[in-house]
């Protein structure tokens, strides 16, 4: 009787489960590639976005709101407008104005709220109150009051106002005891061209919800404002509220008023997909004229935000943070591609001898290649599927779907495509020769790009920031194809050495070391895939460590520039001597440089002349308190090299078209001329003003009149000391209104934003991931020359080596080439940094005005590349148990046969 016929189905199927073992290293890879592709662009989309919403969480309503204002009154500028017109209208305003929105920008904004306010009213004191001294309310109305406060004691005020009676109004309670006035006490306004106003208080709240924009648009509303004017007295203030129902009441009574509308931007809808056409849209809102009719009048409407600011910052920080998501994404990539590789020619090779004799039986090329691509894109179909489907999941608030998709289908097909490339035209000869010609264009090819990418990036220079948030192709390429040069270099080179340590161990005692070293230097095939391994394996998880220090480093950085010293104190209005020495006997300070507020100067550069804050400060002090900064980003190094002559100063926020050299200060005594420099940051000193100008106390003549008041004293800590217990006397010397400014604090909360803490996570990911997959690579490379090994291993106890000459043998073979490996992949991972890191622009992630310099983490470097050491010992360990472990006449035998 006939056997009957295997169909091809079945011939395919039993290929399956003969080689499913290697069949399953193609799908792991496959899995873990399609996890790590579609979750990078969806891990960044979360971090970004998360960033950008923490940004304009920071910033607060007044950095982020939409607004505009309506002026009524004696200096309007425009049409007479009816305020109590004015204040029916603006709803129906607010909604026109939303309705010419775009839909994406409607989309980050809540409805509009209105207000309606007076100028300053200058009111009279509470009984005893200085002579000098100043206290003005600004009387409010707002529709939804009673919502965002708390009525703490009295009552709302009443919503009829008798023309003859006083106005009732409520404060908050802060503001009210700022003011000194009593509930049911009546204060009288100054006079004005309406006449005088009676206000009386008829009860105190408080916020709700601090945090709500009603109440972050304007500090004041629940605080008041206090300014100590020195000799000249002290000012009181705080926003009054009437009944929204008493406005049209009241707003006749009034000079002039100021009716306001503003649309809440929300952080929370803010995505960065959707960033650049929000952009766009508030640009074209903007740039359009707006305007309004309010009872047969047309007042235009001046639309503004300072919103801005927080998105330029955000993209300054998040745009180099792509390009590092880039970058520590392709190494373990480099790596998961030569597991693919090692994968591939493991399960094709194991199958040569079939597909040989499938050949020789008939079976067409295209056959047979149809037949391998069929069964890795069988196994990495599935295993691509559930990569991408566990990305989704891992990443459930993040946006983007179409790229992780496209990314997950990529790595369905790579073990198809793999296998196919790794079986050849199956003609093994001429296969030979193309693999070799092919082989020397493509290393060339490797090794060039590689060097002109080193040339772009050094002629190129810091990376511009103007560049939005796609990734920056070339400092993302240029790690991966450095270390695709090195490994090809070495691989080319690594036989000479070998070849020369064999010459010499030739004329040796014991053949043991010659007969190894002669076999890793015959074995070409065999030393280029863990050669390859580990120097991309190395260098890529070296550099990942020193791009994390490097922002480590960078982050704790910028936080000591941006306050200026370790920690700094601020007073309300000015420090008295006592202040200061306090200051300076604290345990723990070390160094203190005091800054003096000389208030407004009139100062006149470049044909504009305005009034800017002066702060006095002595270079010498800001040096010994500075000196751990970096020099281009202390106060006292722009105070140096100035015009010889001339007052050193620094300028900051000047509007001038030019630049600054030269500028003079116009004072009541002698006008001084300064020798400008101009600095596009802040430097870590608060100031109150946009507009500012530093001078040199030490040489600021004395017939100028120009003289300070101590408003900051930055602090140096000594080394060990606490600086919660020394920001803790700060605060105590300072008093309950001071500001404290803390490097720590900072580098901690910018260490908590989801940018900085995202990247963290994603580094220390991807070296837990490089070393992983090095292993994955390390054992196929051992697993594919084990036949060779077994055989060698097997002659060796024939002839009579004992079991540690053979050991030696094996150890002498693999040990060169993995050192070797260890040693190039250390060179080029620590040479990495210098080369990508210095050209990013770190400046906006750091939160830093100077580049920061790049940095090695000995520690974590150290820890990593002990981690390689101990994986390529374990895979020498494996290969020569698994070569000892079989019979040597079962060996010699089969091969016999």
């Amino acid at each position: 009787m006939s056997a009957r016929p295997v169909s091809g189905l079945r011939l395919f199927l039993r290929s399956l489960r003969a080689f499913g073992g290697g069949l399953a290293v193609l799908a792991v890879v496959a899995f873990l590639s399609a996890t790590a592709l579609a979750a990078w662009p969806r891990v960044s989309s979360e971090i970004v976005g998360g960033e950008l919403r923490h940004e304009l969480q920071q910033a607060g309503a007044g950095g982020r709101d939409i607004t505009t204002t309506v002026r009524t009154g004696a200096f309007t500028g425009g049409p007479a407008v009816d305020p109590v017109r004015l204040w029916e209208r603006l709803p129906a305003i607010a909604t026109t104005v939303r309705a010419g929105m775009t839909p994406s920008l409607r989309a980050v904004t809540a409805s509009g709220d209105v207000a309606a306010r007076s100028t300053d009213v200058a009111i009279s004191g509470p009984a005893g109150a200085a002579s000098n001294s100043i206290y003005s309310v600004t009387l409010e109305a707002y529709p939804h009051l009673r919502g965002s406060a708390r009525l703490v004691d009295g009552e709302w005020p009443t919503t009829t106002v008798t023309p003859d009676g006083p106005v009732p109004v409520v404060l908050t309670a802060t503001a009210a005891r700022l003011l000194g006035w009593r509930i049911g006490e009546v204060r009288e306004s100054a006079p004005s061209a309406q006449g005088t106003i009676m206000l009386r208080l008829s009860g105190t709240i408080r916020p709700r919800d601090a945090s709500t924009d009603f109440w972050d648009l304007d500090p004041a509303r629940a605080r008041g404002h206090f300014v100590d004017g020195g000799d000249s007295g002290k000012q009181y203030g705080g926003v009054a509220w009437v009944a929204p129902e008493a406005w049209p009441a009241v707003a006749p009574r009034l000079d002039m008023t100021i009716a306001s509308i503003w649309f809440p931007v929300r952080p929370e809808r803010f995505t960065a997909e959707t960033l650049a056409s929000v952009r766009g849209s508030l640009g074209s809102l903007l740039a359009s004229p707006h305007s309004a009719g309010v009872d047969g009048a047309t007042v235009s409407l001046a639309v503004a935000t300072a919103i801005q600011r927080p998105l330029d910052d955000f993209v300054a920080r998040a745009q180099p943070a792509q390009t590092l998501f880039a970058i520590l994404v392709s190494g373990p990539l480099v790596v998961a591609l030569t597991v693919l590789a090692q994968g591939a020619r493991l399960v094709v090779e194991r199958r040569r001898g079939g597909l040989a004799l499938m050949t020789a039986r008939g079976a067409s090329p295209l056959r047979l290649r149809t037949e391998v691509a069929a069964q890795g894109l069988l196994v990495a179909a599935p295993a691509a599927a559930l990569g991408l489907l566990v990305a989704v999941l891992l990443t459930p608030q993040a946006v983007p779907l179409a790229s992780p998709v496209w990314l997950a289908l990529l790595c369905a097909v790579l073990p198809a495509a793999a296998l196919v490339l790794a079986a050849g035209p199956l003609a093994p000869s001429v296969a030979e020769a193309k693999r070799w010609r092919w082989a020397w264009v493509a290393e060339t090819a490797v090794v060039g790009l590689a060097v002109l990418s080193v040339v772009l990036l050094a002629r190129r220079g810091l990376a511009p920031t103007a560049s939005g948030m796609d990734v920056d192709p070339l400092t993302a390429a240029t790690p991966v194809l450095v270390a695709l040069a090195a490994c090809v270099v070495v691989v080319r080179l690594t036989p000479y050495p070998i070849g020369w340590i064999a010459g010499g161990l030739r004329r040796g005692r014991g053949p043991v070391a010659f007969l190894g070293a002669s076999g890793a230097q015959g074995a070409r095939a065999g030393l280029m895939w863990p050669v390859f391994t580990l120097v991309a394996g190395v260098s890529i998880a070296l550099f990942s460590v020193s791009m994390l220090a490097t922002a480590t480093a960078g982050v704790t950085e910028g936080a000591r520039v941006r306050v200026g010293a370790d920690l700094s104190l601020t007073a309300a209005s000015a420090l008295s001597q006592e202040q200061l020495e306090a200051v300076r006997t604290t345990p723990g300070v070390d160094r203190t440089a005091t800054v003096d507020w000389a208030g407004g100067v009139t100062l006149t550069a470049g044909g504009t002349s305005s009034d800017v804050s002066g702060y006095l400060v002595d270079p010498r002090d800001l040096d010994a308190v500075q000196s751990d900064l970096p020099v281009e980003a202390r106060l006292s190094t722009a105070l140096k090299g100035g015009i010889p002559g001339r007052t050193a100063a620094v300028l900051g926020g000047w509007t001038s078209r030019i630049p600054i050299t030269s500028a003079l200060v116009v004072t009541t005594g002698t006008n001084v001329h300064l020798g400008v420099r101009e600095l596009d940051f802040v430097p870590g000193v608060y100031v109150r003003d946009a507009q500012w100008v530093y001078l040199d106390s030490t040489i600021v003549p004395a017939s100028s009149g120009i003289t300070g008041r101590p408003q900051t004293v930055l602090v140096k800590l000594t080394p060990g000391a606490d600086a919660s217990r020394v920001h803790s006397a700060l605060a105590r010397i300072g008093g309950p209104n001071a500001v404290i400014g803390d490097a720590t604090a900072e580098r901690d909360a910018l260490h908590r934003s989801p940018l900085v803490s995202g990247t963290e996570q994603v580094a220390l990911l991807s070296i837990a991931l490089t070393v992983v997959l090095c292993i994955a690579a390390l054992l196929l490379t051992l697993v594919l020359n084990t036949s060779a090994r077994v055989r060698l291993v097997a002659t060796l106890r024939t002839i009579g080596y004992s079991s540690r000459q053979t050991a030696g043998v094996l150890a002498w073979e693999l040990g060169p080439v993995l050192a070797v490996g260890i040693v190039a992949g250390a060179v080029v991972g620590l040479a990495l940094p210098a080369i990508v890191l210095q050209p990013l622009d770190l400046r906006g992630f750091t939160g830093s005005p100077v580049q920061p310099p790049v940095v090695q983490d000995p520690v974590l470097a150290s820890a990593a590349l002990a981690g390689f050491v101990v994986v390529a010992a374990l895979a020498t360990l494996l290969a020569l148990a698994t070569a000892r472990r079989r019979s040597a006449a079962a060996v010699l035998r089969n091969g016999e046969e």
